[in-house]
């Protein structure tokens, strides 16, 4: 029998791979792994000509890999919501036949694949429409972890808890998250929110010893005290941590 008829018996494999925040670095001898055993190489993107961060990882470590792209709409509020599930299951139709064929796809993403990731949307429509196909995931190195080991943070410790939350459609989960003072209290997708997050910090009493992060790994990466972040412009991936208020 040859290897094509073989495939084609063989229900295919979608894993989603995390590759980290940005530094090439990061990524795991796993997801290298799996990257290079790959039948096709997926990678999210916001236009078609357009190479996203989680391509530009994979191509900084992997050249000789081709990474095929799909579009996918991250436009806030519910209108992005509605166009990100839309997108998903166009996805997952596009996708299904190189599955159905037998094919192991590697979807990148950022961080990690089953933490605010693309992924998990794209997941959710194939095993709709073919539960026979297998998915898993490789874990990655999240943004928080980097932050908090660049900046020198022992994030936490004995009882303390931690809080991941974003700020993509408000900051209502920070505010509240706040309010724990025995917990770390990390924001994700902060960035077009940054003035009201800084205010919510300094009303919790919690402004002095946030860190902000962004364009990890990226030209103008830059670690330092939110407080000291003055203008609006920082980068929609900023990754903020409130650590624990310590006596």
């Amino acid at each position: 029998m040859s290897n094509s008829a073989e495939k084609q018996d063989t229900p295919g494999r979608l894993i989603g791979v995390g590759v980290g925040p940005g530094d090439p670095g990061n990524l795991t001898l796993r997801a290298i792994e799996t990257l290079k055993s790959a039948d096709r190489v997926i990678a999210p993107c916001s236009a078609a000509d357009f190479q996203g961060r989680a391509e530009s990882i994979v191509r900084q470590a992997l050249p000789q890999i081709t990474c095929h792209r799909i579009v996918f709409d991250m436009s806030p509020g519910e209108t992005g919501v509605q166009a990100r599930r839309r997108g998903a299951k166009e996805a997952a139709n596009s996708l299904l036949a190189w599955l159905l064929e037998g094919m192991t796809l590697a979807f990148v993403t950022l961080g990690d694949p089953n933490v605010f990731s693309t992924f998990s949307l794209v997941a959710k429509e194939v095993s709709d429409l073919a539960p026979e196909i297998e998915i898993k995931t490789i874990p990655g190195i999240m943004a928080f972890q980097e932050v908090a080991s660049m900046s020198g943070l022992n994030l936490l410790d004995e009882t303390e808890k931690l809080f991941l939350v974003t700020a993509f459609e408000g900051i209502d989960d920070v505010k509240e998250s706040l309010q724990h003072p025995n917990a770390a209290v990390v924001i994700y997708k902060g960035g077009r929110q940054i003035a009201r997050i800084k205010k919510a910090l300094h009303d919790a009493g919690r402004l002095e010893d946030a860190t902000v992060g962004e364009l990890l790994g990226l030209e103008g990466e830059r670690i330092i005290k939110l407080a000291e972040v003055e203008d609006p412009s920082i980068s929609y991936l900023a990754t903020i941590i409130s650590p624990p208020t310590r006596k």
